[in-house]
């Protein structure tokens, strides 16, 4: 069955920006007349015939290499967990350096309105207000990598006579000018939306921003094919096609999606599920459960049977989570002998039913163990399992799985064996429990 295609919502009470944190829409807003106002200084339009041809050449190549990579960029796009680095810049920067900011601008917007359409709508969980501020922060580079060029007298085209040591500096500088910008600007709206959110996570990890820089020199690269052998633009998409997907390897090898012993979601893999849900909440407000699933005195287990039976007793445990789940529910292991489920479009009386399934299973779980040639019987396990529903228990990542732990922490000192509900305990938070009593 095919999924239908989420309808462009065209109500303004219906629209996801309404429901944003508080300052969002005046900063997203704001940025976007900014982009208009110096735009309209930049007036009035100068274009000629050659930049008609080099904006055309870099539209055509900008499209191509997109639609080459779909399938790269929406994987891309799902795992990450930081601002996201797209491959646009060698286009955009590209235009930024031999165009007329107007048509600089225009290329912007057209480049990114296709990649709206074709990669991030179909990505669930990305608001649609979000692509006109992501436009205006690329805008306001490209108006800033003018300025640069401006100073060092090259009125945005590259000059036949301009060359050497020059010609490296202010493209060098012009491209620092442009990913600062951007960085800036889409770092504020990321805390905006997350408050909580560490400094340290606000802007792209170390092998992104080296993507970054690897684009903009290859934006330089293409400026300057250009300006001398227009036509030769187009042997820069195949490298750009491949850098994407070997990016794409480099994510898929950092993130390891499977956890090595259990076959489960790693704890962040299951973080970037919680997170798309969450951002789904935010478009179409549905309730949803997580759970914290905590094995009791599995310490005892690897004590008494060796960690090889622990690690046997894991994969069952698994097993039994997965056994009570729905196909599209998420599983992943926490670490050590925790796990978290996260259960879509379900109430948070439908999660504590799923939690006691689970509890249950857990419960009659017996196996045998062949090590070194001996069997081994392990039963009598248990489990302590902490259920927080959305949105009474939190509206982000953190706060649910907080909720789900401190919930989890009470469930051990009910004596363990039990479920507990987030929605059940007192108003103020309880005390950790010692990690000793497992």
């Amino acid at each position: 069955m095919h999924a239908q295609r989420r309808p462009i919502v065209v109500r303004p009470a219906q629209w996801a920006l309404r429901g944003a944190p508080r300052g969002v829409a005046p900063y997203y807003l704001g940025t976007e007349l900014v982009a208009v106002g110096l735009l309209a200084l930049t007036l009035p339009f100068s274009a000629t015939g050659s930049d008609w041809a080099r904006f055309g050449a870099l539209l055509v190549v900008g499209v191509v290499q997109a639609e080459l990579s779909l399938g790269t960029e929406r994987v891309r796009l799902y795992l990450s967990n930081a601002p996201h680095i797209n491959m646009t810049s060698v286009w955009i920067f590209g235009g930024a350096v031999v165009l007329p900011p107007e048509l600089a601008v225009l290329l912007t917007v057209l480049i990114y309105g296709h990649l709206w359409l074709r990669v991030w709508r179909p990505v669930q969980g990305r608001p649609a207000y979000r692509v006109p501020f992501s436009t205006a922060t690329i805008v306001l580079s490209c108006l800033a990598v003018a300025l640069v060029l401006h100073w060092f007298g090259v009125h945005g085209t590259l000059a036949g006579d301009w060359e050497g040591l020059r010609a490296l500096l202010a493209i060098g500088v012009a491209a620092l000018a442009f990913t600062t910008v951007n960085a800036v600007l889409i770092a504020v709206g990321v805390k905006l939306h997350n408050p909580s959110r560490r400094f340290t996570t606000l802007f792209a990890t170390r092998s992104e921003n080296a993507l970054e820089l690897g684009t903009l020199s290859l934006g330089g690269a293409t400026a300057a094919v250009l300006v001398t052998h227009p036509a030769l633009v187009a042997l820069m998409l195949l490298p750009v096609v491949v850098l994407h997907r070997c990016v794409l390897m480099r994510q898929l090898e950092e993130t390891a999606a499977q956890d090595s012993k259990t076959g489960l979601l790693t704890d962040l893999e299951w973080k970037n599920h919680l997170t798309t849900e969450l951002a789904r909440a935010e478009r179409r407000p549905e309730p949803f459960g997580v759970l914290i699933i905590d094995l009791d005195n599995f310490k005892r287990v690897n004590d008494t049977h060796g960690h090889v039976a622990g690690d046997a007793v894991l994969r069952a445990v698994a097993d039994a989570i997965r056994g009570e789940l729905r196909a599209y529910d998420a599983v992943g292991r926490w670490g050590g002998e925790e796990f978290v489920v996260l259960l879509p479009e379900i109430t948070e009386q439908g999660a504590r039913d799923v939690a006691e399934r689970i509890r249950r299973a857990v419960a009659r779980l017996t196996l045998t163990v062949t090590i070194d040639e001996r069997q081994t019987v392990i039963a009598g396990l248990s489990a302590s399992v902490g259920v927080a529903g959305h949105p009474a228990a939190g509206s982000t990542v953190e706060g649910l799985v907080h909720a789900a732990d401190t919930a989890m922490y009470q469930a051990k000192r009910n004596g363990r064996n039990t479920v507990v509900s987030y929605a059940d305990l007192p108003t103020q938070p309880v005390d950790s429990v010692d990690p000793a009593c497992g």
